[in-house]
């Protein structure tokens, strides 16, 4: 069934595009669309996978256009790991928006979590320097303590 009203996503998404010079296409709203479809943090191989088994043909070329600039203006958060690997999620986090990433470096597992005191921290710090925090990237990375990973899907 075909949309009648825009989401509101999509307007937002439309208006980016338009932004960055580039037209609002189905597979461009199909892209966004299984970025949102999931909150897991996803390369582009797999987000490429993802769209094929749905039978929605992008280009890969498509595909990491519609990232860069989703990147550039804030509507998707890229994580780049310690190992080169990068890693994509959307920015549409209904509990916590603003959240940091702990990576177990024995099974890959990336946990979310948030700490008022960490941005309080952080706040402190910009102030006693007199900067404005524009971004903020903050990613730990660890192994597990017993080290066998309880928590592993593999």
């Amino acid at each position: 069934m075909e949309r009648l009203i825009p989401c509101r996503f999509h307007v937002e998404v439309s208006a980016v595009l338009k932004s960055e010079g580039l037209r609002t296409t189905k597979q461009r709203l199909d892209i966004w669309d299984e970025l949102c479809a999931t909150d897991d943090h996803r390369d582009i191989e797999s987000i490429l996978s993802d769209l094929k088994k749905k039978k929605i043909n992008v280009s890969r070329a498509t595909l990491y256009r519609t990232v860069d600039v989703l990147v550039k203006h804030d509507l998707l958060k890229k994580i780049a790991l310690s190992n080169g690997k990068t890693l994509y999620e959307h920015n549409r986090k209904s509990i916590n928006p603003k959240h940091d990433h702990i990576l177990c470096e024995d099974c890959g597992e990336i946990f979310e979590f948030f700490d008022h005191n960490i941005s309080a921290i952080e706040d402190k710090i910009a102030k006693k320097l007199n900067i404005k925090v524009t971004k903020r990237v903050h990613q730990i990375s660890g192994t597990c303590n017993n080290g066998n990973c309880s928590h592993s899907n593999t």
